[in-house]
């Protein structure tokens, strides 16, 4: 198929990719030729290694990538979500397969407010996850990929979901955020949902536009949160809604960090010359942040983490090699307040699963995200026009 002009339009985002670019031999895309098919996930693109000839101008990376990398995780898993999917979601709650009929076979739902292919496929993986993989042979071997590649990760359960900007990050987390509190109070003793919510932002803009996430208790349209303008639970649902406030926390990382301690609560030694030679300040300890920040969890309950832009989160490497300069020094020092906080989170709570959103999984001088990348929305994805 060749096209006409460039059009970086090229696949309906209501629908699974079913064109891509092709590549050059520079790894460089050709928008004017255009191949059928779903690009294959490679992680980043690979320059195919053959010989150039005179007469080759393109070779086609697809081909080589499905030989090379057609067992890779997301791969497989993009493959048994597609059937798992068309089979109409079996092996799963009553509870889970009313919402995903609800949000993605609903021949009466406005199409107005259908969710674009990159947000079904995040939300369908995660359920998968969740629910349906351990049932299957294919199902455990990539949950055990899963587990050996967190154990870089400090065994905090951390997966990846890399969203381009504009694809709706915000419609994903409220959707999962349904999916396990409507699940929880029907089956409470099943240790696969979770029973409060934490959502960590890296700033105050982000996080006060995250708002959109608390339960606005207005009645009809003066109603301006996500479940409702977006259409992510059945109005005869909406009036169960009313407790999620309680069981929801959205902060931006940095109330992650000790803060000094005022009044009674300093310490004897608050102020007086430390061996360093400087003045020793009174700090709170991890139980104090933690009690600051999530004290109307109760310790030891069922938690849900989603990081939003989570590329700022990771365990910095203290060498020359990576922390050049006083921005990288900066960027590491604000990494590890936010992923010293997740383990701190992860020793006190039951963490099923953290997920990771956000548009750009590697991070600056080299240093990869510590979490594992399972849904990618390729660079042959329409730009969607909202961005939620």
């Amino acid at each position: 198929m060749a096209m006409a002009e460039p059009n970086p339009s090229l696949n309906n985002p209501y629908r699974e990719p079913e064109w891509h670019y092709a590549t050059n031999l520079e790894g460089e895309l050709d928008y004017e030729k255009v191949e059928a098919g779903r690009r294959t996930f490679t992680g980043e693109l690979q320059t195919i290694p053959v010989p150039q000839r005179a007469q080759l101008s393109l070779v086609e990376l697809n081909e080589f990538a499905a030989r090379e990398y057609g067992n890779h995780l997301v791969n497989v898993l993009r493959q048994e979500i597609r059937t798992w999917r068309n089979a109409g979601y079996p092996n799963t709650t009553r509870m889970t397969r009313e919402l995903l009929h609800f949000w993605f076979k609903n021949k009466e739902r406005d199409f107005t407010q259908s969710l674009f292919f990159a947000q079904q496929e995040a939300i369908e993986t995660a359920i998968y996850l969740n629910e349906v993989a351990e049932k299957s042979n294919v199902g455990q071997r990539l949950l055990s990929d899963l587990e050996k590649a967190q154990i870089e990760t400090e065994r905090l359960p951390r997966i990846a979901y890399k969203m381009a900007t504009g694809a709706g990050k915000t419609v994903v987390m409220g959707a999962l955020i349904v999916y396990h509190f409507f699940n929880r109070r029907e089956y409470r003793n099943d240790v696969r949902f979770a029973d409060n919510f934490l959502i960590v932002t890296p700033g105050i803009t982000i996080r006060d536009r995250l708002a959109a996430l608390r339960v606005d208790n207005r009645t009809g349209v003066e109603a301006q949160d996500y479940y409702y303008t977006r259409t992510l639970v059945p109005s005869t649902w909406r009036g169960e809604l009313h407790q999620l406030n309680a069981k929801l926390v959205i902060v931006n990382y940095q109330q992650l960090q000790a803060h000094t301690l005022q009044g009674n609560k300093r310490s004897p030694f608050d102020g007086k010359i430390g061996e360093n030679g400087r003045k020793v300040e009174a700090r709170e300890d991890a139980a104090q942040v933690l009690k600051r920040v999530m004290g109307k969890f109760r310790p030891d309950s069922r938690l849900l983490v989603i990081n939003d832009e989570a590329h700022h989160c990771y365990s910095p490497r203290y060498d020359q090699r990576v922390a050049e300069g006083e921005d990288a020094k900066r960027e590491n020092e604000r990494a590890a307040v936010w992923f010293n906080g997740l383990r701190e989170i992860a020793k006190r709570y039951k963490i099923r699963s953290i997920y990771d959103l956000s548009a750009t999984p590697l991070l600056l001088n080299r240093v990869r995200l510590r979490s594992v990348q399972i849904v990618s929305v390729g660079r042959d994805r329409f730009r969607p026009h909202r961005s939620d």
